[in-house]
Order: C-alpha cells, then sequence, then structure tokens
C-alpha cells in the first residue's frame, strides 16, 4: 500500500467558490480530484434538486418512441410484461416500472406482469433460453429492465410474432443496438452528448416519467419521490458514480424515503436488522446482499420473490419473503467462504497460476457467488480475476459460465470487447462483465487478455490510497464535521476523505469477535473522540502518540464524530 497525498488543486478561485456555498478550503484538494473542477459543477453537486435533474426528453428520440408505444399499449388494453435482470439493479427497476403500472391499469385497463431471467437455468438477460417463457406469457408488448442492448436476435424473433419491444438498459453497446426493437431507451443514445452514468433502474424510472413529460405534464409527486428508495438501491448497489450530481440526489433522496419508513418492505427488513441511520452502507451492505441473495440462491423461482416483496404493502407477507431473504443470504455467505477459499487455493498453485496479469479460476464453483468470489479475488491480488463454473451445461455443451471483476485503471468491458470473437455471450461494464465462453476458447481467450494486460505500464499495478489532507487540532471545529456529514453520500468515484492527523490512544480494546478493530478514545489536541482501527491496530500502544492516516464519520451509538484509523503514515 502506497499513500499519495492531494496536490493542491491549480484552480486559485477554488477557495471562494467552496466559501460561496458555505464549505471548508480543506475540502478543496478532495472534491478537486473527485471530479468537482468548476463552479457550476460544485454547485450542482452540494445543490442537485429535482429541478436539476436530466428531462426525460433529453435521452432522444428513442424516448418519445418508447411512451408513444407504452400509450398504445395503453389505450388498446394490451398485456405489457416487464422483463428484468436478477440483480439489485434489475429487480428494482422492474418493481418500480410495475408499481406505475398497477397505478394506471385501473384507468385504462390494460394488463402487466413481470419476468425476471433465471440465473442457473437460463443466464443473463434475454435470451433464447428464456424466450419460450417469455412467449408463453402471451404479451403484446415486453419492456425490458437493465438489459436488452445485447438481444438483438431474441427481439427480432419476437418481431415477427407480432411482440413489441421496448428496451430501457444502461450496459455498454457493442456496435449496433437491436434495430427490431420498437424504442431503445439509453444513456448513450441521446442526441446531448455525454450523460451521466447512471443505473438500470434509472433508466426505467426515467422512461417513467416520460409518461407524462413528454406530452408536457408534470411527473406525480409519488414518483418524482416516492420510488426514489428503489433508484437509490440501483444506484449504490450497482456501483454508479456519487461523483455525478444526478446519483448523488439519487441516492441521497432515496435514503431519505427509506428512513421514513415509506415502503413496507424496508420497514420490516429495518426491524430485522436492526440498522439505525440510513446510509449508502445499509443500501450496499445490507439490502442490497439480501436481494441479490434470491436470484444467487434461490433455484425454485429466482430473484421474482424479490418483486413480489418491494411491492407488498401487507407486512406479515413481507415478513415472510424477507425471511426467506435472509435464508439464502446465510447460505450465500457460507457458499461464498467455501468457493473464496478454494480459489485461493488454486491460484497459490503455481501450477494452476500461469498468468503474470490475470488471476483465472475455474471449477464446481456455485453459480450464484461467482461473481463476489471474482470480485474478492481481484481486491486481494490487486489484478482482475475471472471465476468460471462447471455447470450441468458445461458437461453437456462444452461452454462455460463466470464472471469478471477489475480494478481501478483497467476498463474490462474495452479488454473483453477486443477478444469477443472467442465468447459465446457476454456483457457488463468497465469494473465487471459476465460473460459464456466454450471450453475449447478458454486458454487462447485469457492469455489474450493477459498479454493486453502485462503491456500496461507499471504503475496500473501500485495500489495507492490518496490522503485529502493533514489536520491539526484547530482544524477540528464543529462547521469541519458538519461540511464532512455534508459530503454523505459516500461511494463509488466519491469515498470519504481520508486524512492524517496526530493523536495518542489513551484508552482501548479489542473487541471479542473475528475480525473485530481496536476500539478506544483518540486524544487529538486536548479533545477526547471515539476511535476504531482494524488494520495494524496491533502496533499501536496505549499512550503513544502516532500519526494516523484515516476517514472521520459518525458514530451513532455514542452520537459524535469517530476517527476510523485505516494505516500509520
Amino acid at each position: 500500500m502506497k499513500w499519495i497525498y492531494r496536490e493542491p488543486p491549480p484552480e486559485p478561485n477554488i477557495d471562494k467558490w467552496l466559501d460561496q456555498i458555505g464549505f471548508s478550503p480543506l475540502l478543496a484538494a478532495g472534491l478537486w480530484n473527485r471530479g468537482l473542477q468548476s463552479q457550476e459543477r460544485l454547485e450542482r453537486f452540494f445543490r442537485a434538486d429535482s429541478d436539476s435533474l436530466l428531462a426525460p426528453a433529453m435521452l432522444g428520440s428513442e424516448m418519445k418512441k418508447a411512451v408513444t408505444r407504452l400509450r398504445q399499449a395503453f389505450e388498446r388494453q394490451e398485456k405489457i410484461v416487464i422483463f428484468g435482470d436478477y440483480d439489485v439493479d434489475g429487480t428494482s427497476g422492474a418493481a418500480l416500472m410495475q408499481e406505475v403500472f398497477q397505478r394506471l391499469a385501473p384507468h385504462y385497463g390494460f394488463s402487466s406482469a413481470v419476468m425476471l431471467s433465471d440465473r442457473f437455468t437460463e443466464g443473463y438477460g434475454l435470451n433464447m433460453k428464456n424466450l419460450d417463457r417469455l412467449i408463453a406469457m402471451q404479451p403484446n408488448l415486453v419492456v425490458t429492465v437493465d438489459c436488452g442492448v445485447s438481444s438483438g436476435a431474441e427481439i427480432a424473433r419476437l418481431k415477427t410474432l407480432g411482440i413489441d419491444v421496448v428496451i430501457t438498459d444502461h450496459h455498454g453497446l457493442k456496435g449496433d443496438y437491436p434495430d427490431a426493437a420498437v424504442a431503445v431507451v439509453h444513456p448513450g443514445l441521446s442526441s446531448q452528448g455525454s450523460l451521466a452514468t447512471v443505473s438500470g433502474c434509472c433508466v426505467a424510472w426515467q422512461l417513467m416519467r416520460g409518461l407524462w413529460e413528454i406530452n408536457g405534464k408534470k411527473s406525480p409527486d409519488w414518483l418524482m419521490q416516492d420510488s426514489l428508495d428503489l433508484v437509490a438501491l440501483g444506484a449504490v448497489c450497482d456501483i454508479m458514480p456519487l461523483n455525478e450530481p444526478e446519483n448523488r440526489y439519487f441516492v441521497r433522496e432515496g435514503m431519505r424515503q427509506i428512513e421514513q419508513g415509506g415502503r413496507t418492505a424496508f420497514q420490516v427488513m429495518r426491524q430485522a436488522c436492526g440498522w439505525r441511520r440510513v446510509n449508502t452502507y445499509t443500501l450496499g451492505f445490507v439490502i442490497g446482499p439480501r436481494i441479490n441473495a434470491a436470484g444467487r440462491m434461490n433455484k425454485a423461482n429466482g430473484a421474482e420473490p424479490v418483486v413480489e416483496w418491494l411491492l407488498a404493502q401487507d407486512k406479515q407477507r413481507c415478513a415472510e419473503i424477507a425471511a426467506q431473504l435472509e435464508q439464502f443470504n446465510s447460505e450465500r455467505r457460507q457458499e461464498q467462504e467455501e468457493s473464496i477459499q478454494a480459489g485461493l487455493r488454486q491460484l497459490t498453485d503455481e501450477s494452476e497460476a500461469g498468468f503474470e496479469r490475470l488471476s483465472v479460476v475455474r471449477g464446481d464453483f456455485h453459480e450464484g457467488v461467482v461473481g463476489i468470489v471474482a470480485s474478492k479475488l481481484a481486491e486481494k491480488f490487486f489484478r482482475p480475476a475471472f471465476v468460471m463454473a462447471n455447470t450441468e451445461e458445461t458437461s453437456a455443451t462444452g461452454v462455460m459460465r463466470g464472471s469478471a471483476r477489475s480494478i481501478p485503471g483497467v476498463d474490462l468491458f474495452s479488454l473483453i470487447e477486443r477478444h469477443q470473437h472467442l465468447l459465446v455471450q457476454w456483457g457488463g461494464h468497465a469494473m465487471a462483465a459476465g460473460l459464456n465462453i466454450e471450453q475449447e476458447n478458454m486458454e487462447r481467450f485469457f492469455r489474450a487478455i493477459d498479454a493486453e494486460l502485462a503491456a500496461m505500464p507499471a504503475q496500473t499495478w501500485e495500489k495507492v490510497r490518496w490522503v485529502d489532507g493533514r489536520l491539526t487540532p484547530q482544524e477540528l471545529t464543529e462547521a469541519f464535521f458538519a461540511n464532512l456529514m455534508a459530503l454523505e453520500p459516500h461511494g463509488e468515484k466519491f469515498p470519504p476523505f481520508v486524512w492524517e492527523l496526530t493523536g495518542t490512544l489513551t484508552k482501548g480494546r479489542v473487541l471479542e469477535r473475528p475480525g473485530s478493530p481496536k476500539v478506544g478514545t483518540l486524544s487529538v489536541g486536548g479533545r477526547n473522540y471515539p476511535f476504531a482501527m482494524w488494520d495494524n491496530a496491533d502496533q499501536v500502544e496505549i499512550g503513544e502518540e502516532r500519526n494516523f492516516i484515516g476517514c472521520w464519520e459518525y458514530n451513532d451509538y455514542q452520537r459524535a464524530m469517530q476517527f476510523r484509523a485505516i494505516g500509520l503514515a
């Protein structure tokens, strides 16, 4: 680990800009390096509201086509099937869309249903394995959520059967998009140039807004406010960049909706899990894994109970589904740990490693956890990781299915795209991808990927942590801490600010559970603050003055700002 201290921003006016919006110049370097490099962008970031959001019309002519076809379906009283992915982004987006349709259906008389792809028997997205199940539902119109841009052949077949398709997706566009679709609502097809990177759930939400706003009407408050809990969930769990003002607004307002307890599902889970303040950790590490666990572990009906749970208003039914999700999550944790250990054993065996800059493991991994295992391996070895699972399909067809995760600075989507001719099917983002590949092509594919990685600059493989500044005791004021709280929510591309300060641990103890931190009290300039430290905690002695590197965060239990040390200077 290498610590690098931020340089002062090259813009001399940034201190003045920050002062105008009530923020300390101590934050200048950190904000600049998180992409907020103009007065306009700073103001948009901190003052984002519903009026400053991207309008549906800015997604281009495809939005208008999609709205026109949806309104035809309403007026003709057709059957609409919402087809979604099985992860948090897909299920939250499908639930949001179904919630809107359920409000409109009594007025128009149309019907709607939700179908999610099954991870185990069908795989990701709209494909030939789930097409017959979709056709059997007899839809007149299919609207995809968080998938579809890679399903050209499937959409063409639906068109021959008289079934129209509207795509809402945010995944990378691989060449031409499906021209048999009535419309493709996608941020990459905007006529307005580059748009913010948003989740699949957000794209679905924009289409729902378009039902009103494309026709010059005002979207209802229940859509503009109440639905943002689902948009926030999709943004955090699909790792959308929170240095984008739009995503920041969605997450901030969505967390507020969850805090207020408007959705029965979240009320019930909050009571069961006992979380206090709702933050991005709540979304990403409490709610999200339990939702994903259904798609990962439930071989009976996949992720479909999640949509019912998100829409249910009966507390007893919500509690029943929440208990199922908890059970799936427990099974997922056990399977995940066993798979991680198997992957580590494989990579530490020299005969199995074999690549210079790539981690590849293959074997009898549970399909539901390959993505998580790839993420853990990429984090541990700080290089892209592929985890390939043997399945029943592998034995029958010779095709292996797997997941990949990357590291900062390595665009996984572009990397795979250059060698996609060796794959059966794939899709993803810069940091994550899923793929199907014939066994006979695996060696060639991974060698090609590894060769490209090996040619990248040496600094790509150097794990660094950035320090946003050094703090003196005099700078630890109420106003400074208020500024830090106002920076939330933190997440992708907008991590918590990291500081160096000098202090003395006046008392402390190690909590008696695996992986627990050393907690205690840190004295800085004669004032005491709650303190916690995980790594290197054994190097800190009581009464010893040290230079710590870490983050300030609010301690809900002690109701005070706590310093969470992540290293020693």
